[in-house]
Parts: structure tokens; C-alpha cells; sequence
């Protein structure tokens, strides 16, 4: 029988970061971390339950918000949240996103899954936003608890962050 195409698709976004598993999940469970590293805004209350809140920067200034409530937490090792109903864009962006901490030898694995979205060409769009959205955050995240650098105005690749681990910190110049 032949095999149906799958109806969803998922983000699936890992990068190792050296840093101990605890600091990633402070970096993505704190307000003023987030605010550090990545969001122009955020408010969290890091418990089951409690509420968060994201705001980005945007080219344009007015910033992109969305809030959602934390729905699994588990200090070093799991950090998940569930957008609410304004902030999905009519039910066209998954609920859940969850990030996975592994330990490691020398750091720590951290893993973004968005699961859910739609696999229809009419689609693809948000599903790369989506794409771009996590990479550039966990990249920010590398560099900044990797570096102590702060990439907030601009977009960051895992490569890039990865050059830049490579390089002890200083930002390889871009191609043009």
C-alpha cells in the first residue's frame, strides 16, 4: 500500500551550545534574558501554567508579539509552551513549541520543535518564517552564552554562530 504524504510538517531546529544545561533554560525562561540575547520585550512567569509573553523586533520598529502560556517545564532539560488563539494567525500557526536540552560533554544539545504546520504549498511561506525565526534564535542564543555577543538588530545563522564559535568570538565577515 502505498504511503500517504503527511498533511503536517514540522520545525525541527538543533544546535550544540557550550554552556551547562541550567543556563540555556534560564536564557529561554527569563524575561530579562530573552530581552538580552533575542526579544525587544518579554514577560514570563517560568512555572506550569504561567503566562509569556514575546515581543520581536521588527524592520519597521512596531514589533511582532505573541503570548502563550508555559505548559512543561523541567529545569535543564525541557522548556515548552503553547501559543494562545491570537497569536496562531487564524489556527495557521501549531500551538506548541517545545525545546529539548540534552546534555553533553563540553555543553549541551538544544533542540526547537514547532510541530504541526500545514505541508500545503499555500503554506510555505510561513513555514520558512517559522524556519528563520528559530534558527535566528537559537543562533542568538549560541552567540550570546558562547561570546557573551549581542546579534538583536540583525539576523544570525546557526553558520554564522558557528564561524563565530570557530573564530573565538569575533564575527567573520559576510559574503556579499
Amino acid at each position: 500500500m502505498p504511503k500517504r504524504p503527511s498533511k503536517t510538517r514540522d520545525v525541527r531546529i538543533a544546535a550544540f551550545i557550550k554552556a551547562k544545561p541550567e543556563k540555556i533554560y534560564q536564557a529561554l525562561t527569563s524575561a530579562r534574558e530573552l530581552c538580552v540575547f533575542w526579544l525587544e520585550r518579554a514577560e514570563t512567569d517560568a512555572r506550569n501554567l504561567g503566562k509569556f509573553r514575546m515581543v520581536w523586533p521588527t524592520k519597521d520598529g512596531e514589533g511582532c508579539d505573541a503570548s502563550a502560556v508555559f505548559v512543561d517545564l523541567d529545569p535543564g532539560r525541557k522548556v515548552s509552551w503553547l501559543f494562545d488563539a491570537s497569536s496562531r494567525r487564524g489556527g495557521r500557526v501549531p500551538a506548541l513549541v517545545s525545546v529539548f536540552i540534552e546534555d553533553r560533554p563540553r555543553g549541551a544539545q538544544a533542540t526547537i520543535l514547532h510541530a504541526g504546520f500545514s505541508a500545503a504549498r499555500s503554506q510555505d511561506r510561513l513555514f520558512c518564517v517559522f524556519c528563520g525565526l528559530w534558527e535566528d534564535c537559537l543562533a542568538k542564543l549560541k552567540a550570546h552564552l558562547e561570546h557573551d555577543r549581542v546579534f538583536k538588530g540583525e539576523k544570525l545563522t546557526l553558520a554564522e554562530a558557528e564561524k563565530l564559535s570557530r573564530s573565538g568570538g569575533r564575527r567573520p565577515q559576510r559574503r556579499s
